[in-house]
């Protein structure tokens, strides 16, 4: 029962995460985002095609023209969600295949991380041990593909962590002049995409879920 319950609760939280990691503040659920997550749950919608629903969702809203307001609710994401779902059920009928393609995606990662561990930069020393965390699960089968999520939260808190103040300036004046923001939670949104993108692409640096591989 308690780690049906604990399951529960990372499921509930990976997808808060990931959501607000897209949206924005505020950082917290309603009581009907939150009745939303429960029928995905009851549907037996498996997290990584939630994810997968929700970053549709918001990669579909930026290619919208014209001035855009906030996406306010987890809602906006259903439909992309439950299409995502139907494509999953749609994979399943290749079941084998699929168990093959997850091994794969394993072994990719792992082989990244174990390099990127073997090759890995004094400036950002301070990953060192959340990879080794990663390279840890990965060599586990099954992979705690929840785990590998939140250690992939952790390693972008760091990235925004580690941050010089001055570099942090300097992509904020980028943000401003390209989006015409001045200030507020979204500036903040895309200042750390931003940065936390142009860092993984100086340092070759690897991620950590699956859902990238």
């Amino acid at each position: 029962m308690k780690r049906k319950s604990k399951q529960r609760s990372e499921y509930y939280q990976s997808i808060a995460r990931y959501y607000f990691k897209q949206r924005g503040a505020p950082f917290f659920l309603s009581s009907a985002e939150l009745d939303i997550i429960a029928k995905w749950e009851i549907m037996k919608i498996p997290l990584p095609v939630v994810l997968e629903g929700i970053k549709r969702a918001f990669e579909n809203y930026l290619r919208r023209p014209g001035k855009r307001a906030k996406i306010q609710t987890l809602a906006y994401c259903k439909p992309q969600v439950l299409k995502a779902f139907d494509q999953h059920k749609e994979r399943r009928v290749g079941s084998e295949r699929k168990t093959v393609e997850r091994a794969e995606k394993r072994i990719r990662a792992r082989t990244e991380i174990k390099k990127f561990l073997e090759t890995l930069p004094d400036q950002i020393d301070y990953l060192k041990e959340a990879y080794s965390r990663a390279r840890s699960l990965l060599s586990q089968s099954p992979v705690d593909e929840e785990e590998l999520e939140r250690i992939e939260g952790e390693v972008e808190e760091l990235i925004w962590g580690h941050s010089s103040k001055e570099l942090k300036e300097r992509f904020k004046k980028d943000v401003r002049l390209e989006y015409k923001i001045e200030e507020g939670d979204e500036l903040l949104r895309i200042l750390r995409l931003k940065l936390g993108k142009a860092l993984r692409d100086r340092y070759r640096i690897p991620y950590v879920s699956l859902f990238y591989y």
